[in-house]
């Protein structure tokens, strides 16, 4: 390896969101194991330090951007990070709101006067020009000044690319030392919009994380914490995530959650890990109307969370990593029923079936009886076929951004004036 190799890694690490906190530390690990010794710098749009007791720190990428010290290679990963809109992605550190639970005469006055204010002060447009000012053809698809100084790590497409975007898409990636993308249609996305250089596809890299984080050793800390929090930590314990619904769809998973619990006597425990989606205040609102036999526990540190996760014997939730981390420890796990389509990429690398996603809160019953039925090692079988896929990609990249090479182009130039 070149002595003088330094990495930056760049991604959404400055929200709170378990899957976005996540990466770095799965990524760290998978550095150390490999015995490469070298400083990661972190950087993020916004910056943050220690969220949600994650041990480490990121620094505005801005900063990155305006430096004379540039890295050997910058990683930009993971997530559903390759896309062009901007003001979409700047929208989305704005602070979250649930909907209403019933449309009186002045929320409907509240919403119309906060959307008359959003148009005149332009939140997102200041976001950018003061966080994401920075040359590139979308937040997190940069080209390399010299070849092969930007590489892609376990990052997704949400959806295909416009036209008049395409090209400079495709010169970016293709100019990339590597890219490693998580699921086959975020490679027919990029392939599409004209990139021929070699795209790798295998599932999220946040499969591996049973390699790091001991199965047994997690369940037992989850139960002990659960207990603390007044579980039965001796019964089945199903754990429910979930981002907030339309009114109408929360009144049927609730009447789903109170009908599997009568039915199975399982303890149901209401967990938020999204914070940045509204998981947090959208459960608690749940919870008060579950009563008793559900227990709502929100957890302070992504370490805990593991725990919890990996102490479940069923898992339901809307969250992608959520069921990844399921998966990775072979517990049996549920898609909600959102319209995104990284679920069903994810069931699809992974070989699961695409049953395991809800078409709606209904089927929420009888899914949950299927999943029950096939079993802890169905999934251990499939997720040991998926981790060996990841380490493997995992083992290229790394070959790849260690080898000798020239530092990142930053534009002397600002994207916006």
């Amino acid at each position: 390896m070149n002595d003088g190799f330094t990495l930056a890694q760049f991604g959404t690490f400055d929200v709170e969101n378990y899957g976005d906190i996540l990466y770095p530390i799965v990524f760290q690990k998978m550095f150390e194991q490999r015995g490469v010794a070298t400083q990661i710098a972190r950087y993020s749009l916004k910056g943050s330090d220690n969220l949600q007791n994650s041990g480490y720190k990121t620094e505005p990428v801005q900063a990155l951007f305006s430096s004379r010290k540039l890295p050997s290679t910058m990683l930009i990963g993971g997530g559903d990070l390759l896309r062009t809109d901007w003001d979409v992605v700047a929208s989305h550190y704005r602070p979250m709101t649930l909907p209403a639970e019933r449309k009186t005469l002045l929320r409907k006055l509240r919403r119309f006067f906060a959307k008359v204010s959003k148009r005149l002060l332009n939140p997102d447009g200041k976001f950018r020009r003061r966080y994401m000012n920075y040359p590139g053809a979308g937040p997190f698809i940069i080209r390399p000044d010299l070849e092969n100084a930007v590489a892609y790590c376990s990052c997704g497409v949400p959806f295909a690319f416009n036209e008049n975007v395409e090209a400079e898409v495709a010169t970016a990636f293709d100019e990339a030392r590597f890219i490693y993308v998580r699921d086959h249609a975020s490679k027919d996305s990029l392939i599409q919009a004209g990139v021929t250089k070699e795209i790798h596809a295998a599932p999220d890299l946040i499969v591996t994380l049973s390699d790091f984080f001991d199965a047994a050793s997690e369940r037992e800390k989850g139960r002990t914490l659960l207990q603390s929090r007044g579980v039965d930590a001796r019964r089945h314990i199903l754990v429910f995530e979930s981002n907030p619904q339309p009114i109408k769809k929360t009144d049927e998973l609730i009447h789903q959650l109170k009908a599997y619990q009568t039915r199975i006597g399982n303890e149901v425990i209401l967990l938020p890990i999204g914070f940045c989606h509204g998981d947090r205040e959208y459960l608690k609102r749940v919870s008060s109307k579950l009563g008793e036999g559900f227990k709502y526990v929100e957890l302070d540190s992504i370490f805990d969370i593991i725990s919890v996760l990996a102490a479940a014997d069923l898992f339901l939730g809307t969250s992608l990593h959520g069921n990844v981390t399921a998966f990775s420890f072979g517990i049996p796990h549920l898609f909600g029923p959102i319209p995104v389509r990284k679920r069903e990429g994810f069931l699809d690398i992974a070989n699961l079936p695409r049953d395991l996603k809800l078409d709606s809160w209904e089927e929420m019953n009888s899914k949950l009886d299927q999943v029950a039925k096939l079993g802890g090692e169905f999934f251990q079988e499939r997720a040991t076929t998926a981790k060996r896929r990841v380490h493997e990609v995992v083992d290229e990249l790394f070959e790849a951004v260690t080898a000798q090479q020239a530092p990142v182009r930053v534009e002397a130039q600002l994207a916006c004036d």
